[in-house]
C-alpha cells in the first residue's frame, strides 16, 4: 500500500525521472553502440521510414530509404505504433496535468477550439503527398513529426489564451478556447487555400485526377451511419442511458473513425471499380482489410461504440469525477480516427 500510496503521490515525478533515464540509456547507446542503437533501431523504425515517406533518397525504389545498409520502408510497424502508443498516452496523461492546473474544462466547446488542429495535420500532410515541400522542410510534415509540431502550437496559443484571459478578463469576444480556435485557423487557412486551389485544376504536381465523386460518396455514407446512431436514443426512448449515443463528442469519435475505416476501404479494396490503387500502411489495419475488406470499418464502428458504452453507460457514475482525463481520451481517440481518415480521403479526392 506504501508503494502504491508513493506511485500516486508522486506519479508525475516517476514519469519525468523515467523519461530522463531513457533518454541518456538511448544517448550512451548512441555514442558506444551505434550500430545497434542508432542504424539497426532508430533509423529501422523510426527515422528510416521517415526518410523514405519523403522520397529525398536519388537511386533507391519508391517507399524505402537505407543506411549503412540497413533499409527502412515507409509507414509503420508494430515496433514504432506501440512506441507511439506509448508516447501518446504519457503526452496525455501531461497535457492533463497541464490542463487541471489551468483550471481548463475539457468539454464539446473545447473539442471544437481544437478543431482547427486536428485537421491542419491531414491538411498538411496530403500537402506534403502533393509535393509541395521541399527538402529540409519536408520533415517537419511528416509523421509523426508533424503533429509534435501541431502539439507545440496548440499548446501555445492555448497559454496564450490563458494569459490573455486572466490579464483582461472572460468576454464574448475573449476567452481560452476562443484565443485557441483563433489561433488555429490562422494556422490552418493557408493549408485549406492550396487544398481548394488543387481542387480547382491550380495543381502544381501530378495528379491521377481529381476524385470529389469519392469526397461525397464517403462523407454521405459516413453522415448516415453516425445519424442513424444519433436517431436510436429517439427509437428507444425508455432507453435513457442510450443517450450518450447523442453526445456531440461521442459522435465526433464515431465519425473521425468511420472517416477512417470507409475510406481505406474503399480506396484500398475499390468495391465500386472506380480505379483506385491505394495501399495501408499501418500493419493491424492492414490484417483487416485483408481478411475482408467490409471488416475495417466494422472493427472500428464497433469499438467505438464499445468506447462509449464503457465511459458513459458502463462506469458512468464511477468516472464523473475523472471527467476531464475521460474527454481528453475521447479526444485523443477522435484524432487517432479523423487525422488519418481526412488524410486518405483528401489523397484520393486530390489524386495524389
Amino acid at each position: 500500500m506504501e508503494i502504491i500510496d508513493f506511485i500516486r503521490r508522486e506519479n508525475l515525478k516517476i514519469i519525468t525521472y523515467s523519461i530522463i533515464s531513457f533518454i541518456s540509456i538511448i544517448i550512451t547507446g548512441l555514442v558506444l553502440f551505434p550500430s545497434i542503437f542508432y542504424d539497426n533501431w532508430i533509423w529501422k523504425y523510426y527515422w528510416g521510414p521517415v526518410v523514405a515517406d519523403s522520397g529525398v533518397q536519388i537511386g533507391v525504389p519508391d517507399g524505402k530509404a537505407v543506411f549503412n545498409e540497413v533499409w527502412a520502408s515507409e509507414g509503420y510497424t508494430m515496433i514504432s505504433e506501440l512506441t507511439y502508443g506509448i508516447i501518446l498516452i504519457l503526452s496525455l496523461y501531461l497535457i492533463y496535468h497541464l490542463l487541471k492546473k489551468l483550471k481548463i474544462k475539457v468539454n464539446w466547446r473545447f473539442a471544437l477550439a481544437l478543431l482547427p488542429y486536428i485537421i491542419f495535420g491531414p491538411a498538411v500532410r496530403v500537402l506534403e503527398d502533393a509535393n509541395f515541400f521541399d527538402h529540409p522542410f519536408i520533415y517537419f510534415f511528416i509523421s509523426p513529426f508533424i503533429y509534435a509540431v501541431i502539439a507545440a502550437f496548440a499548446i501555445f496559443f492555448l497559454l496564450l489564451g490563458y494569459y490573455i484571459e486572466k490579464k483582461y478578463g472572460k468576454s464574448k469576444f475573449i476567452s481560452i478556447n476562443k484565443i485557441l480556435f483563433y489561433g488555429g485557423v490562422i494556422f490552418l487557412l493557408p493549408s485549406l487555400i492550396l487544398i481548394f486551389s488543387w481542387i480547382l485544376g491550380f495543381n502544381w504536381s501530378y495528379t491521377t485526377g481529381i476524385r470529389f465523386d469519392i469526397f461525397l460518396i464517403v462523407t454521405s455514407i459516413i453522415c448516415i451511419i453516425v445519424l442513424l446512431v444519433y436517431l436510436l436514443p429517439i427509437l428507444f426512448r425508455k432507453k435513457e442511458e442510450l443517450k450518450a449515443y447523442q453526445n456531440p463528442l461521442n459522435l465526433s469519435m464515431l465519425f473521425g473513425h468511420l472517416l477512417d475505416g470507409v475510406t481505406s476501404y474503399i480506396s484500398i479494396k475499390d468495391p465500386l471499380l472506380m480505379g483506385l490503387s491505394y495501399s495501408e500502411k499501418h500493419p493491424a489495419s492492414n490484417f483487416l482489410l485483408e481478411i475482408w475488406g467490409p471488416l475495417f470499418p466494422i472493427v472500428k464502428f464497433i469499438l467505438i461504440i464499445v468506447v462509449i458504452y464503457v465511459f458513459d453507460i458502463l462506469y458512468k457514475e464511477e468516472l464523473k469525477k475523472y471527467m476531464t482525463f475521460v474527454n481528453l481520451i475521447k479526444i485523443g481517440i477522435l484524432i487517432l480516427g479523423f487525422s488519418p481518415g481526412l488524410r486518405d480521403l483528401l489523397r484520393v479526392t486530390m489524386g495524389v
